[in-house]
């Protein structure tokens, strides 16, 4: 066979000598290339996404080449006379490109990227930036999911539940802090309605540089721009208590409702200007569960279902000008107001607990975009988030705490006022060389916080069981002495970062970068983040897609000790103002044990908790050496292109946190573990110091398949988890604080199985079935006797193994555990030895499209112009397999009406959260709440049916 390859080369170049000159330039031959040069170069959007099929042409008087870009975006003339060119490039959405006098000399090779700007004239702008299979291209990891345009119809419109639903689709992310939402490049901020969101992108290139937080957990949204022909939709959800299944905690429910509607219009406003108008509002009459100790007659139980009435307020206008032919500016804001009436109470929390809460949120985005060269595109970006969030208790006399059976009294928050104000400003850099692609840029962040609180001021009797409190005898009161209640705080971090994509080879593609973070109020000012990757398609020749790519990877990544950004917080008050407020001068906190006097209807005086026998002062400070949070993570997996309607893969994740945050009362008194008992004396005051000194490792094998037929698509992923931690989180108190690693156990964030699939079915008639489902093992959870018995003043301290049917143990399916362990030499037994239920839920939504006005000229069917026909799913949607959830088929007319109805939890399935954990408690062992996040309900019921209607016109 070998030798058969002189003679086919040889027979090539004869022939290609013959041919005209664009043949010639398809078979070129070893002695033409001498004569010859040859471009090549990549296409790429605003943002440095690649562009495929983009229509390339070359020109020299009347010859004329085209070719068309490539999957990854690249397109390559080979064999070009000498001569000079002009250059010009087309693709939908994209305004037209074009470069003369490319002098292309004899064995030259040009090497020309071509970024192209945005059209706003253009509806509909769409970039795929992932191809149709797997890559090597560092953003087209297989384990990534991509949901835009038709696929986000198969999420929900509800926030909570998009939320819930975004949080399944990324899986679960290392480390206590999780998951990070990113909304057009910025973090924080609220999640916009989704039908102001253009497209979604999960866990999309895990390790570059770019980005602070771990990649695996992240989710980046990108909102919709304006187009130049008005369209718009309105949407309404409604559901009724009479649709739905009984919530299983209550025995009775008084009706509630939940409905919003929803608008949104765009179109041009001036030849090179368009816009976006959003408006979304929800309302909704909930519940609250309450099931805890009835404290009128501890023999029975509280049980009831409080309603708990909010509305949601949302606004996001946009525009989009052209200012140039390289330069595009969009200006977004985001207005959010979220009103709630008795938050707090549920569980063990009584309805005295309850709290009002106000939460105005302002953002506006500014992003300017320019092209500065062909090599060369930067953006600029900034954001002023403006939050006012108010939370006011309905009752001010003093909380009554019994440990693992009820909370009442008023709420300890009392009243709180948070007035922030966000500032970000980034300048980000594109830049190609060779075969090289950078990116480079840096970001600044300023958080100024003027933060108003009485809590703690209404004092807290806190219990040990429900004898102590027949008895009337707390075993411990605090209380919080106010002199300023206001406190105010400016944080400051900055980052700079330098990414490199090196494509070594056709089938290698390279990847490092450093990271460089700093901050101020905390002693370490300089964190160093190194990233590398690489991805690696053993085998691949580059002349078609590859089969099968090698991914690994390690970097650094760190968390900024500035206010809570993950998923369940889009803003939150700075850690900082904690230490301001209980400085001991602003606010002065007392504890007083086991004090002489019990009154739930007025706080004890400041003359009291200062001049009690017992009474020891305490305050908040945060550690001379603390360190912001790092987590080490690495990697290796494979893509795998089973076929071409399956894609696999398969990953492995090590990731080890150093510096982890947790909050240490460092001044109680010495406790000594092997004998269960306090050795030292009670200090002048209770120093509580936030710290940095936790740890956890973690073990991750995620799988991800992700098939696409003709009338059925799938995206599932599989997640095995193991995670062990000495902290859990930075308002974790160690139980002993001399030894915080005493604790270090099962994490609370280490559930071991995770599945989720998400899916879509086109069944005869146009109507279009869209299930979701999610399955996990049980969470693990803390067990506590319920006493402050290692004198750290938190009350969870944990049993010890003992002797089953001896005194003070009690018998649990973990085990004997003596809650009456000192002096007995007895092992503690670990943190997180608890496991709660499993779960599992399947959401279901069935849609149907019907036509309405004139037909739309040039349609194709029941597809319409959007491609499609019959309803199918097709193009590239979820993850690299192409998966593409359509949950609304196209229809050939000028308006249409798209019927929804759905179930939220279809087969009823009673998911269960965390059991109670305190083993003193009656209720130890039992569960008070149905399960959160992906397997919780927007209502307080535990199958939800809702009906939907969207009007396009």
């Amino acid at each position: 066979m070998m030798n058969l390859f002189p003679q086919i080369r040889s027979f090539l170049m004869k022939k290609a000598l013959l041919l005209p000159f664009s043949l010639t330039l398809a078979f070129p031959s070893s002695v033409l290339a001498q004569a010859t040069g040859s471009l090549r170069g990549q296409v790429l959007d605003p943002s440095g996404a690649v562009v495929p099929e983009a229509a390339v042409t070359l020109t020299e008087g009347p010859a004329v080449l085209n070719v068309q870009s490539g999957n990854d975006g690249v397109y390559t003339f080979k064999s070009i006379p000498p001569g000079s060119y002009t250059l010009t490039v087309q693709a939908n959405g994209f305004a037209d490109f074009s470069k003369t006098g490319i002098v292309v000399a004899a064995g030259q090779t040009w090497q020309l990227n071509v970024s192209l700007a945005i059209a706003v004239q253009q509806q509909n702008i769409t970039v795929t930036d992932q191809n149709s299979g797997v890559s090597v291209n560092p953003d087209e990891n297989s384990s990534a999911l991509v949901v835009k345009g038709s696929d986000l119809d198969a999420l929900s419109d509800d926030p909570d539940e998009l939320q819930n639903e975004l949080q399944a689709l990324a899986g679960p992310a290392a480390g206590p802090s999780g998951g990070q939402i990113y909304i057009d490049g910025f973090t924080g901020g609220q999640i916009p309605p989704k039908s102001s969101i253009r497209e979604i992108r999960v866990n999309q290139n895990p390790f570059s540089a770019e980005f602070d937080k771990i990649g695996y957990g992240r989710i980046e949204i990108l909102t919709k721009p304006g187009s130049d022909k008005f369209s718009g939709h309105v949407t309404s959800l409604g559901n009724d208590s009479a649709w739905n299944t009984g919530n299983p905690l209550v025995k009775e429910q008084p009706s509630y409702y939940l409905y919003f509607i929803q608008a949104d219009v765009n179109g041009p406003l001036t030849k090179h200007a368009s816009y976006f108008f959003n408006l979304f509002h929800f309302d909704r009459q909930n519940q609250t569960i309450i099931d805890a100790v009835n404290p009128e007659d501890p023999s029975t139980s509280f049980n009831q279902a409080l309603p708990n009435p909010s509305s949601l307020l949302v606004t996001n206008p946009r525009v989009d000008f052209q200012l140039g032919k390289n330069n595009t500016l969009s200006v977004r804001d985001s207005y959010v107001r979220s009103v709630a009436t008795a938050n707090g109470p549920g569980q063990l929390n009584l309805p005295e607990q309850a709290y009002n809460v106000n939460n105005q949120e302002n953002a506006i985005q500014v992003s300017d975009t320019i092209v500065v060269n062909p090599r060369v595109i930067n953006e600029t970006h900034f954001q002023w988030r403006r939050v006012r969030n108010s939370q006011v208790a309905s009752y001010f006399t003093p909380t009554v705490t019994v440990q693992g059976a009820f909370t009442t009294g008023g709420s300890n928050s009392g009243v709180a006022r948070d007035h922030q104000d966000i500032f970000e400003l980034q300048n980000y850099s594109t830049a190609t060389a060779g075969s090289h692609t950078i990116r480079f840029g840096a970001r600044l962040r300023s958080y100024r916080d003027a933060n108003y609180s009485t809590a703690g001021s209404n004092g807290n009797y806190l219990f040990t069981s429900i004898d102590q409190y027949l008895a009337q005898t707390p075993a411990q009161y605090q209380g919080t002495v106010i002199q300023n209640p206001l406190a105010r705080a400016i944080l400051f971090d900055g980052a700079l970062f330098y990414q490199d994509d090196w494509r070594a080879k056709p089938n290698l593609t390279l990847s490092y970068g450093l990271r460089f973070e700093t901050q101020n109020r905390i002693r370490d000012h300089a964190d160093w983040g190194p990233r590398v990757s690489f991805a690696w398609a053993p085998g691949h020749l580059g002349k078609t897609p590859p089969k099968t790519v090698v991914r690994a990877g390690y970097g650094w990544f760190y968390d900024r000790f500035t206010v809570p950004n993950s998923f369940a917080s889009s803003t939150g008050t700075p850690y900082l103002v904690q230490a301001i407020h209980q400085n001991g001068i602003n606010q002065q906190s007392y504890v007083i044990n086991n004090p002489d006097f019990f009154d739930p209807n007025a706080a004890a005086p400041p003359s009291t908790l200062s001049s009690a026998a017992a009474s020891i002062p305490s305050f908040y400070d945060i550690d001379h050496h603390f360190h912001a949070a790092l987590s080490m993570q690495g990697g290796v997996g494979v893509d795998r292109q089973i076929s071409k309607k399956v894609m696999f893969n398969a990953t492995y994740l090590f990731t080890r946190g150093v510096h982890q945050y947790l909050t240490n009362n460092v001044t109680a008194p010495e406790f000594d573990p092997s004998t269960y008992a306090v050795v030292g004396p009670l200090p002048a005051a209770y120093n509580y110091q936030f710290q940095s000194g936790g740890i956890y490792k973690q073990h991750q094998i995620i799988v991800t398949t992700n098939a696409q037929f003709r009338h059925l698509s799938l995206h599932g992923s599989y997640t095995f988890n193991h995670a062990s931690s000495d902290t859990q989180g930075v308002n974790y108190v160690p139980s002993v604080a001399q030894d915080p690693g005493l604790d270090y156990g099962r994490a609370g964030f280490g559930i071991t199985n995770r599945l989720f699939l998400l899916g879509t079915y086109s069944a005869p008639h146009g109507i279009i079935f869209a299930p979701l489902l999610a399955a996990q093992s049980g969470t693990p959870y803390n067990l506590v006797i319920g006493n402050d018995l290692t004198a750290n003043n938190q009350f969870n301290a944990r049993p010890t193994y003992g002797t089953c049917g001896a005194a003070n143990v009690v018998s649990t399916p973990y085990g004997c555990l003596d809650t009456d362990p000192v002096g007995k030499g007895e092992r503690i037994i670990p943190y997180g030895a608890g496991i709660g239920p499993a779960n599992f839920v399947m959401h279901m939504r069935v849609s149907k499209v019907i036509g309405i006005g004139p037909r739309i000229e040039g349609s194709k069917g029941a597809g319409g112009p959007q491609g499609g026909g019959n309803g199918s799913v097709n193009g590239r949607g979820l993850s690299g397999a192409q998966a593409q959830p359509k949950l609304d088929a196209s229809v050939a007319r000028r308006y249409s009406l798209t019927l929804i109805g759905g179930a939220i939890n279809i087969f009823n399935i009673v998911n269960l959260g965390t059991p109670n954990g305190t083993i003193n408690s009656p209720l130890f062992g039992k569960t008070q709440s149905l399960a959160g996040g992906p397997f919780g309900s927007p209502t307080p019921a535990n199958r939800s049916i809702f009906i939907q209607a969207i009007f396009t016109f």
